[in-house]
């Protein structure tokens, strides 16, 4: 077999790796200059790898690539999350701080991404991390921005005592207009209205009015539902800017949050004006639907929610009350479609006292009245386990009544389409190289004979550029010197199928096909190598022994022979040789060579119970006893064959009580063997009992 030596190492040239990184960071990058972008640490952590891989310096190479996938993972990561696709980018977050676990940088951008997220635990975590590894009584902005983090955590997780108290310590470092505004929703979630009013006065004084202050300030006081304060607060805005963006939609929001159905009259004209002057506003077109359908106006209902959905996909609520509509309106087809629809979209079924619950449930009885009942059921019995994770969910639930919401909150992110092409661009670009590093890394550690992480370096490659020239040969060569063969079988083959000339692989594969019981494949795979594998006893070995399994007895059993002379020493020759002679009913041949396999190797067990098994057929029944009982005597012995066959012996000898034990023994090893099971019965039943 080869050796590691043997595994490739697919480079690209400096100068494209160059391009890519320029282009890559061009594309998405932050803002900075062309002279910049010559010197960007992925070029340069890029560059230095390879410049001292070709002076042979591993040790730095490698630490050159990890600090390059660092930023180049760290930089996928922030895209992902920012296009709104978190649950991607966590892994990326987790791999760039596995390269690079003190870097501050990666940890606060992680902080924040999980925070966006709402998975606050990590966001937590991320953020006290970074504050009990600064300076003491450090007050410089980072530290301000990590208050702020923690404070929205707490208020995630309602503790509103412990968000106050970080929102005064990020206020104390830095009185930003976002710390300070942070600090006077800690105090509204406190219900304490007089303190986020003074803190509304301070920011007046020190950023002057606006209509976006008061727009702000009218938000923080909507979404802590004090609608009498927010009115106020909406229309010094629109006296200020009557076309101020999401200002006509908040205050009709508030009207139906103080006074509910009876403020449609003061809440309708406000939405018509926010669509006026903002013809594409989403929650404007939600609200009038709701209007619409609380009216009963089923018509108009339908028009404005639909375009609710055009606008925003990704609203949950707006396709449950489609499906709501569709139902009175007998479209069972469309019911069904917008049902499906809501549960798609529904990132977080708790929201709203799982309110999601309702598309589950209706689904469910549409399915079943359809006579789709399996299909129905199910979504019934999940509707059941929605209803148990929240025992407060209530009858309009099922209605898919929602609540009122503003532009503030995030329940419906809506994606930013550009966003998404902008990173899906810049992964094309980097990716081949984020792939060739981490092959490179695979390499290396295939150097040092660590075959399981370099295993996963080259998973993380081909997870990165499946199509990369070599790739399954590496990882196939790497999984097969970490013994995963299962692994190996699947990229040696693939790499095998798409360079069939190439004959390097073919040896691995067929010793791991070995290793995995599957003669068929060896004796496919190195059928072009039967007379080049002399040289390489092991693969002979395999070779004739897949022979014998697959019913090429002559020619396994020929190759097998040459095979023992060229190499006396080879314990598992005789034993395959003896087997092979027993299956011929050669009992006598069998008997030899697994005695010269003894004398190879006094303590083989394989040689040592085939022997026995022989013994048998050749009516030497007390030294296969003796062999049998030297096996089960053995410390940690738990092959049930061995035991069954002994006690299978001693019963045929006529010593039951023996016979009983052994085959119990075999029968706790194998409780679902029906032989040993019908064997030990037979045993009970000589000795005059029933198996207990």
């Amino acid at each position: 077999m080869r050796t590691h030596r043997s595994i490739e190492w697919n480079l690209v040239s400096q100068t494209a790796v160059s391009t890519i990184l320029l282009l890559a960071t061009t594309v998405f990058g932050q803002g900075i200059s062309k002279a910049h972008l010559a010197v960007s640490p992925l070029q340069q952590h890029y560059d230095a790898a390879q410049s001292m891989q070709a002076k042979g310096d591993v040790a730095q190479a490698a630490s050159d690539y990890r600090m390059f996938l660092a930023e180049a993972l760290h930089r996928v990561a922030n895209g992902r999350a920012q296009s709104g696709e978190y649950s991607e980018a966590a892994p990326l977050f987790e791999q760039a701080l596995a390269f690079a676990p003190n870097d501050s940088a990666i940890k606060m951008d992680y902080a924040e991404a999980a925070l966006d997220a709402h998975d606050l635990l990590k966001a937590q975590h991320l953020a006290q991390e970074l504050i009990d590894s600064s300076p003491k009584g450090a007050r410089d902005l980072r530290s301000a921005k990590l208050h702020w983090i923690l404070g929205q955590v707490y208020l995630g997780i309602v503790d509103v005592d412990g968000a106050r108290n970080q929102f005064l310590a990020a206020v104390s470092i830095s009185p930003t207009f976002e710390n300070q505004y942070a600090l006077a929703q800690a105090y509204l979630a406190m219900l304490d209205k007089n303190s986020a009013a003074k803190v509304f006065a301070k920011m007046l004084a020190q950023f002057g009015e606006s209509a976006q202050i008061y727009m702000q300030f009218g938000l923080a006081y909507a979404n802590a539902d004090f609608p009498d304060e927010a009115i106020p607060e909406f229309k010094k805005a629109l006296a200020r800017n009557d076309r101020l963006p999401d200002a006509h939609y908040s205050l009709g929001a508030s009207y139906l949050s103080k006074s509910g159905d009876t403020a449609f009259a003061e809440a309708e004209p406000e939405f018509r004006k926010e669509l006026s002057f903002h013809p594409d506003d989403f929650y404007s077109y939600y609200e009038l639907g709701h209007m619409a359908m609380s009216q009963h106006q089923l018509p108009e209902a339908v028009r404005d929610l639909t375009r609710a959905g055009e606008l925003n996909p990704y609203s949950d609520d707006t396709f449950l009350m489609l499906g709501d509509l569709d139902s009175q309106l007998g479209k069972l087809a469309e019911e069904e479609a917008a049902l499906r629809r809501a549960i798609q979209v529904c990132t977080d079924p708790s929201r709203n006292h799982y309110q999601i619950r309702g598309a589950h449930y209706e689904l469910g009885l549409l399915l079943i009245q359809e006579g789709r009942t399996e299909e129905g059921r199910k979504e019934m019995q999940t509707a059941e386990d929605l209803l148990l994770q929240n025992k407060k969910l209530d009858a309009a639930n099922l209605a898919g009544k929602s609540i009122v919401r503003f532009p503030s909150q995030t329940a419906d992110v809506i994606k930013d389409p550009a966003a998404a092409a902008k990173l899906k661009q810049f992964e094309e670009q980097v990716g081949p190289v984020i792939a060739y590093s981490f092959n490179n890394l695979g390499a290396f550690s295939a150097q040092s004979q660590d075959y399981a992480s370099a295993s996963a370096y080259f998973k993380q490659a081909f997870d990165w550029n499946p199509d990369m020239y070599g790739l399954d040969y590496n990882w196939g060569r790497a999984a097969f010197g970490a013994k995963d063969y299962h692994q190996a079988v699947i990229c040696l083959s693939r790499y095998l199928q798409a360079n069939p000339d190439d004959a390097r692989p073919r040896v691995p594969l067929a010793m791991s096909e070995f290793m995995l019981s599957d003669y068929n494949g060896v004796v496919k795979t190195l059928s072009p190598l039967s007379e080049q594998l002399g040289a390489v006893p092991l693969s002979a070995y395999a070779y004739a022994e897949s022979l014998v399994q697959t019913g090429e007895m002559d020619e396994g059993i020929s190759r097998l022979e040459n095979l023992e002379k060229a190499n006396p020493g080879m314990v598992m020759v005789p034993v395959a040789l003896g087997q092979a002679f027993a299956t011929e009913k050669q009992y006598r041949k069998s008997e030899a060579q697994l005695r010269t396999a003894l004398q190879i190797d006094p303590a083989n067990k394989n040689a040592k119970f085939d022997l026995a098994i022989t013994l048998i057929a050749l009516d030497q029944k007390d030294e296969a006893q003796s062999l049998l009982k030297e096996l089960v005597q053995e410390p940690g012995t738990s092959d049930p064959k061995v035991y069954f066959q002994l006690g299978q012996l001693q019963l045929d000898l006529g010593d039951i009580n023996a016979a009983i034990n052994n085959l119990e023994a075999a029968a706790k090893l194998a409780s679902s063997d029906t032989a040993i099971r019908l064997e030990l019965s037979e045993a009970y039943r000589r000795k005059g009992e029933v198996v207990p």
